[in-house]
């Protein structure tokens, strides 16, 4: 069986730098441990949708997502705390729903203040899900997410020292 990273991203902003990075991410991870990259579901396409949770095509897109071992999970982080986009998405899966999942939560934001967003808000929704994140988070600076050169050697140095967490 193909090991595959994919990725989940939920800025509300089509085309943003949550999502440029994110599939950067997810690159980088499955060229170093030797896995397929996967699909890079960009919640902005679904927008309001993500609340119904009776939209089959949500339903099929989080059950394929639990079945990826390694899931990057980005967000932009807005007033403290990641997006209630995401949330959205999140809430419609049940307790457990992720229990087979690596999960790297990836979170970006304008101030250093909120560099802990991603493991005091993300982390437990994901914990919730039975979802694990034994390599810890990634928080990259707005500023740096929009240089992929600066941003890339931020996720270089992450892999570098965290990756071996998540060789399965």
């Amino acid at each position: 069986m193909t090991l595959i990273v994919a990725g989940l991203v939920g800025n509300p902003r089509s085309g943003s730098k949550t999502l440029a990075a994110a599939t950067s991410l997810v690159h980088k991870l499955a060229d170093t441990l030797g896995a397929q990259p996967g699909p890079i579901v960009d919640l902005a396409d679904f927008g309001g949708r993500v609340l119904d949770y009776d939209d089959a095509e949500l339903k099929a897109t989080r059950e394929s997502l639990a079945g990826i071992r390694i899931l990057v999970v980005a967000t932009p982080v807005y007033k403290g705390a990641y997006t209630g986009l995401l949330k959205s998405f999140l809430d419609g899966y049940g307790p457990g729903a992720l229990e087979n999942t690596l999960t790297v939560p990836l979170t970006i934001a304008a101030s250093p203040a909120h560099s802990l967003a991603g493991a005091t808000h993300l982390q437990p929704v994901l914990d919730e899900l039975g979802a694990l994140s034994p390599a810890g988070g990634i928080f990259i600076p707005d500023a740096l997410s929009a240089v992929p050169s600066k941003r890339d050697e931020k996720f270089d140095s992450w892999i570098d020292s965290r990756g071996a967490f998540l060789n399965v």
